[in-house]
């Protein structure tokens, strides 16, 4: 039977939600806006403590805060600009616009570009980490020369839209709706003969998902080996003879903070990559298997709920920066607690009661006097240091 059977009204059954059944559409349109709202909480936290917070703003040459403010602002795009229709796609079981408006066009470019930024930004966050614990000597060239962290930061951006710009402009591919899955996709284009030519959708996920995921797992897996090394190191030269100097130089002092910091960020970003493959690979897994399946039936609902997973990606950052990382979780702790809008009603306050408050004469030549002293008794102060 054909997949696009007319019903009696006239419209193809599949525009009407064919692809799934009811009761995943009722679950995709829940989680899209469970989605939506908590992870636009979770990601303007994020953004506002990395970027309020006196400690964070300390730590901000670091390249690591400025690769997680990059990936925090992918997933605030995505539950700003994707979510919402994602809810409203499955709530209504068929696209809720035109499906040859301006929005069905900018659709595919928000949940891809979105994504693929979200994924690059986790690459630079491995890639951060590679350098710094499996070639220490690169760091400085890498991330310390001016200029270099805010090119990774533009490529990560570049790519996926400079990708989704083919078909948008349809030089290669084109951006349409997609009756099989109710949904404004990428499409392949028709060529001058009334044929569809290839899509370039493969070549976007290759880019865009299977060579940055390749990038990860080799990087981690070098990350692993260093770190069991420096540990075999660390047990080879803990017991020392007796008699040994047991001093502690201020190098040793400083540095298992700083060793320490380095690994809560190391964790942090390993639990970000496992979310990553726990959210994205089933979908990985149903677009390869299920390319050629009907859309009807089990094939679509094991479809839409990998999807469901992979959307959760936006959500579970921000707790994973709350609890990994302890500059993170009380620069998360401040934001919550507005501890900026507490001391600025205190300083309100305290100039509302001095405007206020009114000056005697005797007040006012005690202070006066209080001047003089506090100004003589500085003059001394510094004639002191001078010697």
């Amino acid at each position: 039977m054909s997949n696009y059977t007319i019903d009696n009204v006239g419209r193809s059954s599949e525009e009407d939600g064919v692809f799934c059944s009811t009761e995943i559409s009722i679950v995709a349109a829940s989680s899209a806006t469970f989605i939506a709202v908590l992870g636009t909480i979770g990601n303007v936290t994020t953004l506002l403590a990395l970027g309020r917070n006196r400690a964070v703003r300390q730590r901000r040459r670091q390249p690591t805060t400025a690769f997680v403010m990059s990936l925090a602002t992918a997933d605030l795009l995505f539950c700003v600009a994707v979510m919402p229709l994602m809810a409203l796609r499955y709530g209504r079981r068929r696209w809720p616009f035109v499906s040859d408006s301006l929005w069905c066009r900018l659709f595919p470019v928000a949940l891809y570009g979105t994504v693929a930024s979200s994924v690059l930004s986790l690459v630079a966050l491995t890639v951060n980490r590679y350098v710094l614990i499996v070639h220490p000597s690169w760091y400085g060239a890498v991330y310390r020369t001016a200029g270099m962290v805010p090119f990774q930061l533009a490529v990560c951006w570049a790519i996926p839209y400079g990708l989704m710009a083919l078909p948008l402009f349809e030089l290669w591919g084109r951006l349409g709706f997609d009756r099989r899955t109710f949904s404004c996709t990428v499409l392949p284009s028709i060529t001058s003969m009334g044929t569809f030519s290839a899509s370039p959708k493969k070549f976007i996920f290759i880019v865009g998902f299977a060579l940055p995921f390749c990038a990860i797992v080799l990087c981690y897996t070098a990350i692993i080996g260093a770190v069991r090394r420096q540990r075999r190191n660390m047990q080879r030269y803990a017991v020392k003879p007796a008699g040994t100097s047991t001093a502690s130089t201020p190098s040793s002092i400083a540095g298992p903070s700083n060793d320490d910091d380095e690994r809560h960020l190391t964790r942090t970003t390993a639990a970000i990559f496992g979310c990553f493959m726990l959210c994205f690979l089933p979908l990985t897994i149903a677009n390869v298997l299920l390319e050629d399946a009907e859309s009807a039936g089990e094939a679509g609902d094991v479809h839409v709920l990998a999807s469901i997973l992979t959307w959760h990606s936006a959500v579970l950052n921000p707790f994973i920066y709350a609890l990994g990382s302890r500059h993170y979780r009380n620069a998360y702790w401040t934001v919550l607690r507005c501890n900026d809008c507490k001391s600025t009603k205190t300083q309100r306050r305290i100039t509302f009661s001095r405007q206020q408050s009114p000056m005697t004469p005797s007040a006012t030549k005690s202070g006066k006097m209080g001047i003089c002293t506090a100004e003589n008794t500085g003059s001394g102060t510094q004639n002191n240091s001078d010697v």
